[in-house]
This record gives C-alpha cells, structure tokens and sequence, in this order.
C-alpha cells in the first residue's frame, strides 16, 4: 500500500505522519465516513467560494476562516449505508442454496448488504447480532431438517437460544407436499424465530415440489419490505444499522435453459426391461436423445420427467365425481376442458394433506376432519389412496370449477441420471422401477413411471429438464476413494459415477454395495459391471440378493460384514454415497455405518453416533434418497 508520505500529489505543508497516527486505529468504516467529512467540509467552502460546480458567483469579502460571519460548518453528509441482510440456507439437494443466491441477488440489486451462509457453517452464537435475518431451509423427510441444518435447528429450540427482539425476519419454507409433514423445517424455523421476540418482515411462504414461482413471489414481497439504505446517518425507518455501503455487484443468477414451463422434447431412444423373467420387479432402462438441445448435466444430478396421467385414473375420477369431461374450467390462468386438465395438468395418482383439507372445507365431513387432526391417521389413510378413493369415501357435491380448484397441480418427476455424458454425448439414461399395485379394489400405478413403462414407445418425445443436484456429486479430488450403496434403482446414480470415473481415469478406487431380491433376475447392468471390474474401474462389489437364501440379506448387513475395511477406507478419507429407499434402507445403512464405527473405531454410542454426523458435516457422507 502506498502511505501518505509517499503521494507526490499532497498540498506542502501537510503534516502526513501526524495523519497516519491519527488514522492508524481506524477501519474502513471510519476511513470511509472521515472520508466523507472532510468532502463534506470541501464542498460547503466551495459553495461559499462559488468554486468546485463551476458555478460563477459575485466576490465576497472572505473572513479569515474562509465562511460568512454566523456560518457554521455543514454536517458531513456520509454516503448512503446499505442495510445488512443475513440469508441462512438449509439444503439437501441444493434447491435451498439455489433460492439463496437468487434473493441475495435481488437484495444486492436493491442496495442491500448481503451475507449468504450454510447453516452448516454458521455460527450460532452470532444469531443475537442479526438484525435481518431470512432463512431458507428444506424439509428432509417426514418433517426432519436436513443434516446441513440440524444443529442450528436444534440451537433455536434449546436454552442456549439468545432472545431476538431487535430482528427482524421471513422463511422460505421447500417440500413436497405428498408428505403429510410439508414444510414442517421451515414451520419449525418460522414459529420458534418468533417465539425468540423476533419480527416477521414478510410471511413465511411454503413451496411445492417446483418451488420456483412461489419463491420468485416470496423474493418481491421481502425486497419490498426492506428498510431503505441509511441517508445522513437515520434510516427511513429508524434503526440506523450504521453498516457501510457496499455496491451491489450485478450477478445474473444462472437459469437454467429448460425448466418445468420450457422442457425439452427429448426423444425416446431405447427402452430395456432390465429384469428377468419371473421377477418380483419391473425395472426399465430408458435412453432419451438430448441431440440439438445443448442440456449438459453431471454424474449425481436428477432429470426431471413430465409425466400425463393414465386415460385409467382419469376415467375413475370422471365416474365417481359424475362429472362431463368437455365442461370448461380455469386452471392455472388458462381455460380448458375437465378433461384435458385431469389427464395433463393435475396430480389424481396421491393425495396430499393440502388436498384432503380443500376437500373438507367443502364436504364438511367429520370422520375426513378426525383424519386431518390426527397424523398417523393421516399417512394411513393417504398411503395408496388416490383422488377416485377420496370421492368415493366422501361423498360430496362436485361442480368442475371445484374439483379443479381442489387437485393439486401435476409435478414433475425427479429421476436420478443413469449415464455420463463422456460416456454418452448428447444422450441422458435413466433407471425407472414401475410402480404398480392393487388397493380398494382397483388397479393403481405411479404416474411417471407407468408414464415411461406404459404410455411413450421408442422415437416418441418426453417433456425433461435437468436439475443439479449439488450435494451428491464425485469428489472434486479424482484420487479421491468412494463408496457407493445403491439397492434396486438406487443403482442408477453410481452407473453413472463409474461410467464418469473410467472416461476420465479418474485413480481413486470405486466399491460398490447393491442388493435386490434374486440374482438371477435382478442384477440390474451385471454385465456392465462385471466389464468394470475386469478392466479395474470398480475395485470391489459387494452383492446382496435378499431372497436366494432362507434368511434376507440386504446390503447394510454387508457393510457390517466388511466393517474393518469400511471404516478404514472412511478413516482414509473415501466418500460415503446412499442412493434409493428413504424409510427403511437409507436409516439401516446409517445404523449399520453407526455399529461399524462403535466396533471398529472403539466410540461409544455417543460418540459414534457423532462420527456419522460429521461425515455428513463434511460431505463426505451423502444422500439421494426417495
């Protein structure tokens, strides 16, 4: 840095060195306010001389101090001093960071002074300094906070948690409302942040699956509620936050080219019954064309397909709610036939919370309100029943206008790419288990999946976008070990892992844990594997076919069965990958790597349960489960 003794350009006489003393202990806050005294004081003489603007007036006789007699001094007039804003972000799959570098931009824009931060990484004990505070936070599950945010989850609600009266805030809430526990992280957030003395600055808003529009709506009604940047040392509204203006840096937020309004029209290339004859299992292997379309995505994202529903549930709904398909109705802004809206644009196949609670309001049916207050009702009723069954158990005077205003709208499907694109240009894979099964007396099916199975045939189109998912990616490091657990289609996302690691020759070992009912039948891609494996891409594979033996064996007991090389590989550093089943795999592998680190590692159960944390902590232990 250039000091003050060192610019040629100072009016002589000037004493720097006594400057520099005077200024040592400052910091860039005060410089800059000093700053803008001494120009303040600049420019009230020049106004007095008429000089600085270019602006001639008539001689004045000067005083001595240079001002009018009774003139005082002007006041500085600092620059304005932006408001500070803090966006906490709870992710797991990356949407949350996403809706978190969009508000920051539009606060930015706005004049706002932003800190963006994982509340992985936040400290609590900063949480009694903030005066505006927007969180943006993910529900994982039935109404869990992800990993990223269970401590300060847990912080807010404990007796360590700072009272808050001087902060003010808003939450953006992201789910899926095919959950009976939508949003519960944000609506944990919401209410305790509130109970802490804090202020809400704009409602809390709760969004769907595609939670885009929603959040885009909760950004314009937070910008507008943001106290204006500080003039002459007040805010507009009082607070005076003191902090010093830093320009807002024009950052376009990256959209994405294809989305769930502008998909792309893939073709269907390839379609593969992966299973073998007499399998339990239906498992398809679908291959879409992304020729022309210039759509790129990475090994651990997710396509997502827009699915129609099946002229089947469609035909139900229709007999059961008496209703004529050809009547017009508004939907989303647009008039359409019943019809048309049933089969493309509504969810008939599950039913929601937010769904059975229009539906009520309308037939005001008491035993459908016991189900409401009561959540374990409420996820026995729900599981397997679909719109036809809530018609038929509750009977009710349907209008179209009605039926239409109640259903939930369709959303896409999320599946979790099967294929590298160094291993296949310009195409994208996935690995699609058909759901299909009997209940209250009627054939049912999962919409997207049937959708790809049953309703598109080969060199017909499927409407995808691709979405990044940002916390199950291969280590940046290529050197880097992994293990990846993947029962049934849980297998799609290391299919493509192994695929990337080998085009790239990527040196880190690869091994791979999958399981499925029979060998047989449903060694999903063996031979792809058993190629892998040959030419020394994937270093090890452990198998686990749960029905070729009396007793069920599944993959978190291989992982203990292997437990000393397991933890040795995690001591030396290997990513730990989860991909399928939620409810039931995904907890038994984590207990199982808690019972590896217990026996091998010598903790407690404590302290264990705390090592498994920190990998996920870390990222080293991360999840794609559904």
């Amino acid at each position: 840095k250039m000091t003050l003794t060192e610019n040629k350009n100072l009016p002589i006489g000037l004493d720097t060195n006594a400057l520099q003393q005077l200024t040592a202990d400052l910091n860039d806050q005060q410089l800059i306010w000093l700053s803008g005294y001494f120009f303040g004081a600049s420019q009230a003489q020049n106004r007095v001389e008429g000089r600085g603007l270019g602006i001639e007036t008539p001689s004045v006789a000067k005083p001595i101090n240079g001002y009018s007699n009774g003139q005082t001094i002007p006041s500085p007039q600092p620059a304005a001093v932006a408001t500070k804003v803090t966006i906490l972000y709870g992710s797991q799959s990356g949407n949350s960071k996403k809706a978190a570098n969009q508000t920051a931009d539009a606060l930015k824009a706005a004049g706002s002074e932003v800190v963006v931060a994982d509340m992985a990484d936040y400290k609590s004990s900063q949480l009694k300094n903030e005066k505006l505070l927007l969180c943006i936070v993910a529900t994982y599950g039935e109404g869990e906070p992800p990993a990223a945010a269970e401590e300060f989850h847990k912080f807010i609600f404990s007796s360590r948690a700072p009272k808050l009266n001087d902060m003010q805030f808003s939450v953006l809430a992201l789910g899926d409302k095919s959950y009976t526990q939508f949003c519960q992280t944000g609506k944990d957030f919401d209410e305790q942040l509130e109970k802490l003395g804090a202020k809400r600055i704009a409602d809390r808003v709760d969004c769907d699956v595609d939670w885009h529009d929603d959040a885009e709506k909760w950004v314009k009604s937070v910008v507008a509620k943001m106290p204006k940047p500080v003039s002459n040392g007040v805010s507009v509204n009082g607070n005076g936050n003191g902090h010093a203006y830093m320009a807002p840096t024009k950052t376009e937020s990256a959209k994405p080219k294809y989305d769930r309004k502008t998909p792309f029209e893939a073709e269907v290339l390839e379609k593969i019954q992966l299973n073998g004859r007499g399998s339990v299992k239906e498992t398809w292997h679908v291959e879409l064309s992304l020729a022309d379309s210039g759509l790129t995505y990475e090994p651990g994202d997710a396509l997502h397909v827009i699915p129609t529903n099946s002229e089947r549930i469609v035909a139900d709904v229709l007999k059961v709610s008496k209703l004529d398909p050809s009547v017009k109705v508004d939907f989303d802004g647009q008039n359409q036939d019943l019809g048309h809206v049933l089969l493309e644009k509504t969810e008939l196949t599950v039913l929601s919370r937010d769904v059975l609670q229009k539906y009520y309001e309308l037939s005001k049916n008491d035993k459908l309100k016991s189900i409401l207050d009561d959540p374990k009702a409420l996820n026995a009723y729900i599981y397997g029943r679909d719109v036809a069954d809530l018609i038929v158990d509750f009977p009710a005077e349907l209008e179209p206008q009605v039926l239409a205003n109640i259903l939930r709208k369709l959303p896409s499907r999320a599946y979790s790419i099967a294929s590298s694109l160094a291993a296949h240009e310009e195409e994208v894979h996935l690995t699609v288990g058909a759901v299909r099964y009997q209940a209250q007396g009627r054939k049912k099916e999962g919409v997207a999946s049937s959708f790809l199975a049953d309703r598109v045939a080969v060199g017909e189109k499927v409407k995808v976008f691709a979405e990044e998912n940002e916390y199950f990616k291969l280590p940046k490091d290529p050197s880097v070990n992994t293990i990846m657990v993947g029962p049934g289609t849980g297998i799609a996302p290391f299919r493509a892992f192994i695929e990337e690691r080998a085009e790239t020759g990527a040196e880190g070992k690869n091994w791979l844990f999958f399981g499925n009912p029979n060998f047989t039948t449903d060694f999903l891609y063996q031979m792809e594997f058993q190629q892998y494996l040959k030419k020394g891409d994937l270093n090890k594979i452990d198998l686990a076919f749960s029905r070729d033996q009396a007793g069920k064996v599944y993959v978190q007991h291989k992982l203990l069965q292997k437990s000393k090389e397991v933890f040795d590989w995690l001591q030396n550093g290997a990513y730990f990958y989860v991909c399928g089943d939620k409810n039931r795999m995904a907890k038994d592998v984590e207990q199982a790597l808690i019972q590896i680190a217990k026996k091998e590692g010598g903790y407690s159960d404590e302290k264990a349960i705390d090592c498994v944390k920190d990998l996920k902590k870390q990222r080293r232990y991360l999840e794609d489960v559904y």
